[in-house]
């Protein structure tokens, strides 16, 4: 093979690629990067097996054919050159390349070694806006678990399709998020995916700039989910289990409500959880009198005291909770008041911010700490 393309273009493709690689793998081939030229184009795609992207580019292509180049030490590579054109030739076994006046060899691994891309037929298809997908991923893989012991299924991210309804779900067992909105294109029935959460924020990453996406399921057991927008594309084989029955975590009611400045609690928290230091990084809240107080006390480090005006409904109340994920929870809450109700000190809270952005619903449920 033999092209000539633009130093940038390569650069951003490898470097998108190389992040999908594993450095641990014990697959010579897996720690490659497979370059396609063909048609006015080379497609680089890095996979580990569970998650393959793909990223084309134009080039002035000489010769097709394709070449497998180290991830790592070619993204790094390209990464340092000056911006200009750069010509590649390939070989089963080398790749030359030559920018400017500088010359690099690489040695290369044979690309019909390379693991094939998926080959069977698309079932379920839908489209939504980059934009929208990418603020359904950023909105809820946080709270996916990030523990192996916890199984696959837990670090996962659940979709469900039903009509032109998009809903996406993540718990790690203490705290839960839930994101919905309504798609352009929708499927007719349902389907229910659980997708690695790893895999989502790649799709977030490569194609949230994209004005729509395409999202097919594939095969005839619907175990992979394809997402495409442009010259980009990502394929990830699904987790295979039983995703929780969400619905039961989330209370039918409440009793209790505050209205808070979200970034004003979450400026509270920070400093309060200094003082709490401890593993489970407890604080307190109490509500009492249209007031919030953020308490915290350690051993070590003292005691810490804030408070804060709120909107409240319903009685008083003094419940306790992990610092970092109320933090994380608040963080992503998209709106300057965010909306907290409660059933009881030993119940999970719901969290949601009090004006939704336009077409989307954010809800995250949180377990309380026992004081």
């Amino acid at each position: 093979m033999k092209f000539t393309c633009n130093t940038k273009d390569i650069a951003s493709a490898v470097g998108a690629a190389s992040k999908v690689v594993n450095v641990h793998t014990t697959v010579p081939i897996l720690s490659n990067v497979l370059l396609t030229a063909a048609d006015g184009k080379i497609a680089v795609r890095a996979t580990d097996l569970e998650l393959t992207l793909e990223h084309a580019f134009p080039a002035e292509v000489g010769e097709g054919g394709a070449v497998t180049v180290p991830a790592k030490l070619f993204s790094s590579y390209l990464a340092n050159l000056a911006p200009g054109m750069l010509e590649l030739t390939g070989t089963p076994t080398r790749a030359s390349v030559k920018c400017e006046r500088s010359n690099y060899d690489f040695n290369a691994l044979p690309p019909d070694e390379y693991p094939p891309l998926p080959s069977a037929s698309k079932s379920a298809q839908f489209t939504v806006t980059g934009k929208r997908l990418r603020d359904g991923i950023n909105s809820t893989i946080f709270a996916a678990s990030n523990e192996e012991a916890r199984g696959a299924v837990l670090m996962g991210t659940l979709i469900e399709i039903e009509g032109r309804n998009l809903t996406m779900v993540a718990t790690d067992g203490y705290r839960l998020a839930k994101w919905q909105t309504t798609m352009d294109e929708g499927i007719s029935g349902s389907e229910r995916f659980i997708v690695p959460s790893r895999a989502l924020a790649e799709v977030a990453r490569n194609l949230g700039g994209g004005e729509a996406i395409a999202v097919s399921a594939l095969g005839a057991q619907n175990n992979q989910l394809a997402f495409s927008s442009g010259d980009v594309a990502i394929t990830v084989r699904l987790v295979d289990g039983q995703y929780p029955n969400y619905g039961q975590v989330i209370p039918a009611k409440f009793d209790r409500q505050i209205v808070v400045n979200t970034q004003a609690l979450i400026a509270s928290l920070k400093r309060a959880e200094l003082v709490a230091g401890d593993r489970a990084s407890m604080v307190k809240i109490a509500i009492s009198n249209q007031t919030l107080i953020v308490t915290a006390s350690s051993d070590i480090s003292g005691n810490a005291y804030e408070e804060l005006e709120v909107e409240q409904t319903g009685e008083d109340l003094t419940i306790a909770f992990n610092a970092r994920y109320l933090l994380d929870v608040l963080n992503h809450v998209d709106g300057e008041r965010a909306v907290m109700e409660f059933l009881g000190p030993l119940s999970p809270a719901a969290i949601r911010p009090l004006q939704p952005v336009d077409g989307e619903q954010q809800l995250y449920v949180l377990m309380p700490l026992r004081q």
